[in-house]
């Protein structure tokens, strides 16, 4: 199911950027890098390619790979560069003004 699903937005995407006469190859030469860049974000989450797409196609990336996403947009996972995502987001979020929040 999860598979079909990914299937039809990676169509919706094409089609929105076949739309401005755009593909990957073509927003891979606009930034200077790899087609693959694009592409692989179909299969593996790559928030700064994620961003620039949904940012093309006028949506959020949220709204088009939202099991990479939690109800605070922030990321759902942990990245494999840099192990310390999680922890850094749970003590950045105990903070309040520089603070610590009370009871936490």
């Amino acid at each position: 199911m999860q598979k079909k699903s990914y299937d039809t937005t990676w169509k919706w995407i094409k089609h929105r950027l076949d739309l401005q006469e755009l593909n990957f190859s073509k927003l891979a030469s606009i930034h200077d890098i790899d087609r693959t860049c694009f592409t692989g974000v179909k299969k593996v989450p790559i928030p700064k390619y994620e961003y620039l797409i949904a940012d093309y196609i006028n949506t959020d990336p949220w709204l088009l790979w939202p099991d990479r996403y939690d109800a605070a947009h922030n990321l759902n996972h942990v990245s494999s560069r840099y192990q310390g995502h999680k922890s850094f987001v749970e003590h950045a979020s105990k903070e309040i003004n520089g603070k610590v929040a009370e009871g936490k």
